[in-house]
């Protein structure tokens, strides 16, 4: 499932330049509002909110904009109406492909989107005939890093270093996990989906830092492909993720 992670694009997000922090704001708070609106406002019951929210922290959204984002999608204050729509589509050498987004205008975002694969060698497909492929696990990263024992922690928590080993050792033993892999000095661990808030909310208990935690689509069966389709492959998702409508892109390129 490594390949599939989307700790990588994360990481590229945080370091991003203050030129495009406006567009990454913007779809942050997009999915801040439509998690609200479907879940209601409060974190402690709206566990996709509480996701939303950490992705905005993550990138450093300042908290006036997430407060307010929060209040469009409560109905507190006027707001486009938003959806989630996903297209599935087939990148180069029949590459399988769906498209995440969330719009306030589906004939924009699929126009945009069809444009975006043509000229780079895709096309749409039909509802379908590209989602069987996928299935939906959890994701949670962690920093080898603990909390902690202090007055502080619950607020502002004061964290210490420990050995990767140690966090993979512990958290192998909750409930949920499927697997767990130690990248880049983080720990990935997936999960089935409806086992990612247990598995969060126990992560956080151990007082482990979680840099991220979300809902990922892994393809069933990895296609592995020349190095020149992997090249064309991540350029077209990433001119894909650049469109402000669309969240994220799944392939099933083994990586």
């Amino acid at each position: 499932m490594s390949g599939h992670s989307k700790w990588s694009t994360i990481k590229h997000k945080k370091g991003v330049k203050d030129a495009q922090k406006g567009a990454l704001f913007t779809k942050l708070a997009k999915n801040i509002t439509i998690a609200a609106h479907e879940g209601g406002g409060d974190i402690e019951m709206n566990f996709a909110l509480r996701l939303a929210i950490d992705k905005a922290k993550q990138a450093n959204m300042p908290k006036d904009n997430i407060e307010r984002a929060i209040k469009k999608g409560t109905g507190e204050l006027e707001g486009e109406q938003l959806s989630r729509v996903s297209y599935e589509a087939y990148g180069s050498a029949g590459v399988a492909m769906i498209i995440d987004c969330t719009t306030d205008n589906t004939n924009r975002t699929v126009s945009e989107v069809k444009r975006t694969l043509e000229a780079n060698g895709g096309k749409m497909a039909d509802p379908g005939s590209v989602a069987w492929q996928f299935e939906e696990k959890g994701l949670i990263v962690i920093s080898p890093q603990k909390a902690q024992e202090s007055e502080k922690f619950g607020k502002e928590a004061e964290y210490i270093d420990v050995d990767p080993e140690e966090v993979i050792l512990e958290v192998m033993e909750m409930d949920g996990v499927l697997d767990l892999q130690e990248v880049d000095g983080s720990v990935e661990i997936f999960c089935e989906k409806t086992s990612l808030q247990q598995l969060d909310n126990a992560i956080k208990e151990a007082k482990y830092k979680i840099e991220a935690s979300e809902l990922i689509k892994v393809a069933k069966d990895e296609l592995d492909t020349p190095e020149n389709v992997k090249e064309k492959t991540l350029r077209i998702v990433e001119e894909l993720e650049n469109l402000d409508d669309v969240d994220s892109v799944w392939t099933n390129v083994k990586m």
